[in-house]
């Protein structure tokens, strides 16, 4: 998800000499169901759904529960739905249309990411392709709902060729981060 915003902003800021982000990945609305600050007059990809594809693919057979003669569990194919949706305020609706409109002439001339155009692309991924779901205007409804109720012009993405696979993590390295202000007690204090 990360590296299709990388390549959305960087098109989109190509294409319109904007410094800063158009693109971000955030959801509409934050826990509490207010509208995400992030989110604001910016294009936000976010997921929301995540099926098994369970057509096998280049040749590979589904071998069952315990997978092949290695023990390893055979890869898990999974189908990303993803919305793209221009959250823009009234008096600026016309800029989040034209915002996009031009992503999805981003997607219509990248419809297939892969590592040789794609480098950044995270090891493991060979392709991941962009199609878009159409939905029927009950389920659009529905989903908005769901999401809140504010409906804001949008496009759902299947994103098809994801694959775990089962000994891909070898291992999980905790990020390091800077104490915040509010971690550390006597911090701004006088002493």
């Amino acid at each position: 998800m990360t590296v299709t915003v990388d390549r959305l902003n960087g098109f989109l800021g190509g294409q319109f000499s904007v410094p800063e982000d158009i693109v971000v990945l955030s959801p509409l609305t934050d826990a509490e169901g207010k509208p995400a600050d992030a989110a604001r007059n910016r294009l936000a990809f976010f997921i929301t759904n995540i099926t098994e594809d369970t057509v096998p693919r280049r040749g590979h057979a589904r071998g069952g529960a315990f997978g092949g003669l290695s023990g390893e569990q055979d890869p898990v194919h999974l189908d990303i739905y993803a919305m793209l949706a221009a959250s823009y305020d009234a008096n600026i609706y016309a800029e989040g249309l034209k915002m996009l409109s031009a992503a999805l002439m981003y997607f219509q001339t990248f419809p297939v990411l892969t590592p040789q155009n794609t480098p950044e692309m995270p090891n493991g991924i060979q392709q991941l392709s962009f199609e878009i779901s159409n939905l029927k205007p009950e389920e659009m409804g529905q989903m908005w709902g769901n999401f809140g109720g504010r409906y804001v012009p949008s496009v759902m993405f299947k994103i098809r060729s994801v694959s775990l696979v089962s000994g891909a993590i070898k291992s999980i390295i905790p990020t390091i981060r800077k104490p915040s202000a509010s971690a550390n007690p006597d911090r701004g204090r006088g002493r």
